[in-house]
């Protein structure tokens, strides 16, 4: 369905008769063939939902906008504000397709508004009220699908929360913003969020898990390996292990108990003992079988619950981090989003895979799971999908006319936001920027469709 929807859009933004099936067929093919997208349909994810509802909201856009009658126009912004509240409902980042909807609605509707001779004689003030009314029309179909939640959460929680939470807490849950500060001075590769961030509160973390990088110096490197010492041995740990002695003391005294009292009675029944020796090395066995086994996933669940991020050990990361933002306000506000925009976008997107893993270092690469070449060649498709898209701007961009103009607005505005806001967050997860190879395939198919292939055969 998204496929459709993605042809579709193509279709409305190719103004030229002769191009709109190419575009069409063009814009379909990509997106059905595009790998990114398709592995999520077969995973619980949100991705694949995602992906359909920010294209129809970008689809019910362009239709309001190319409407002629006022109905319809009407109609088209009611429906994209039920899509894009519906699009937020599962997921709130999609309030940034929402966003960049909305932003194009008032640039488009105030600035590149196709006119009559008529209309153009109209006041900026009139086109203004237009606007004003269609963007008004959008939000409260947008705030309508939120108010069952909101007045769900207000009831229960007795919290006014439109939106989930950033972090999925419960309200009142303790969330360590010092650390996650911390990470963002220096974490520029989702190979780190996995024993970084999502191990937290369940697993130990050690200093051989962080790159140098994430230190300006020994003295800090020390304070940041103190802080991990006392997360991976809060105070409790202390009592918890003094129990466990006293508990195998308590067991090895009644083992000992247990025990024959005299060597007579154990002469006279030497007979049935070793009838029954068979039976006891057996048992006996089994037994201590099932005492190793306990107590390995005893201490296995003591080394995963021994962990805790407390207050006072956030406080302490959150000081490190405001420490290395004021030496170096560029590193956290430009080259580390800058590197992560770069990772989020020119990553493999082999997740969920059975092949998937870093393409770099080639030498890591797994010739067992043939990473070898599958790997090169996901990345190769990356760069051929950003390059068609780079194409299809240029030609939106060429044409010189303000409805091409306003469909680049409207793509520019609901890519660009997207990846700014995931550059700057703890967890670049190269997933959350997949949605937008759907807008690729557009622009893709855009540029498709301006390209002559039989003049290229001709002239090859």
């Amino acid at each position: 369905m998204t496929c459709v929807l993605v042809a579709l859009t193509a279709w409305n933004w190719v103004e030229d008769e002769k191009r709109k099936r190419k575009a069409l067929c063009a814009a379909f093919a990509l997106a059905a063939l595009c790998p990114f997208i398709v592995i999520y349909t077969a995973t619980i994810m949100t991705e694949t939902l995602t992906t359909f509802f920010a294209v129809a909201m970008t689809l019910t856009a362009t239709y309001a906008f190319k409407a002629e009658s006022r109905k319809r126009k009407i109609i088209w912004w009611i429906v994209a504000g039920l899509l894009a509240g519906a699009c937020v409902t599962l997921r709130p980042d999609s309030g940034l397709f929402a966003a960049g909807l909305g932003l194009t609605l008032v640039i488009a509707g105030l600035f590149m508004r196709e006119e009559s001779k008529d209309e153009k004689k109209r006041r900026f003030l009139s086109r203004m009220a237009r606007t004003s009314f269609h963007g008004a029309l959008f939000s409260l179909a947008f705030i309508l699908v939120l108010l069952p939640w909101t007045i769900r959460n207000e009831r229960v929680f007795h919290l006014f929360q439109p939106l989930s939470p950033a972090h999925g807490e419960m309200p009142g849950e303790f969330v360590p913003q010092g650390y996650n500060m911390w990470l963002r001075t220096w974490l520029d590769d989702q190979r780190y969020i996995g024993p970084m961030l999502w191990d937290m509160d369940t697993n130990p973390i050690t200093m051989d898990k962080i790159p140098a990088s994430a230190f300006d110096s020994e003295d800090e490197r020390a304070r940041v390996a103190a802080l991990f010492d006392r997360y991976n041995h809060p105070p409790d740990e202390e009592q918890a292990n003094s129990a466990n002695d006293e508990q195998d003391k308590n067991a090895q005294a009644d083992s000992s108990s247990s025990k024959p009292g005299n060597e007579e009675s154990a002469n006279d029944n030497s007979s049935s003992e070793d009838n029954a020796s068979d039976e006891d090395k057996n048992d006996e066995d089994q037994s201590a079988d099932e005492s190793d086994q306990s107590q390995d996933e005893s201490e296995q669940a003591q080394e995963k619950q021994d962990v805790e991020m407390t207050p006072e050990i956030d406080a302490g990361f959150a000081q490190i981090a405001r420490e290395r933002i004021a030496r170096s306000p560029l590193r956290y506000y430009l080259w580390l989003p800058a590197k992560r925009a770069a990772a989020l976008w020119f990553d493999t997107h082999s997740t969920y895979y059975p092949f998937s893993g870093e393409l770099f270092p080639l030498a890591d690469l797994d010739h067992d799971t043939h990473q070898q070449v599958w790997l090169p060649l996901f990345a190769a498709l990356v760069w051929l999908y950003t390059l068609l898209a780079l194409a299809g701007t240029f030609f939106l961009l060429r044409a010189r006319d303000n409805a091409s103009r306003r469909w680049l607005l409207l793509v520019l505005l609901m890519v660009l936001p997207r990846i700014v806001f995931f550059s700057t967050v703890e967890n670049p997860e190269p997933r959350y920027v997949v949605e937008l190879f759907a807008f690729t395939a557009i622009l893709g198919a855009v540029a498709l469709a301006r390209l002559n292939f039989k003049r290229l055969f001709r002239l090859s």
